[in-house]
């Protein structure tokens, strides 16, 4: 009899608590389902990798401009100290 494996996971063969010899056949299943669940998540993580990243480069710009922003000001304030000096 051969398993049909699902990516949803909705195909799970249950095992009795008490010890069973796994034939290769299960054994066989169970991996195929551990490697589609691991491909997933493998998936996923990439997906979440590039929204983070893509995050980080946006924080990254707004940073440095509120930074440039600030040096111009504290440069302006700087200049205007120096003119109203006698």
């Amino acid at each position: 009899m051969n398993s049909v494996l699902t990516l949803s996971g909705l195909d799970v063969r249950y095992l009795t608590s008490s010890r069973v010899r796994v034939d290769d056949q299960t054994r066989s299943w169970w991996l195929a389902r551990e490697h589609a669940c691991l491909a997933q998540d493998n998936t996923r993580l990439c997906s979440e990798l590039k929204d983070l990243e893509a995050s980080a480069n946006t924080w990254i710009r707004l940073y440095e401009a509120a930074l440039e922003r600030a040096n111009a000001a504290e440069a302006e304030c700087a200049r205007l100290r120096q003119s109203t000096l006698p």
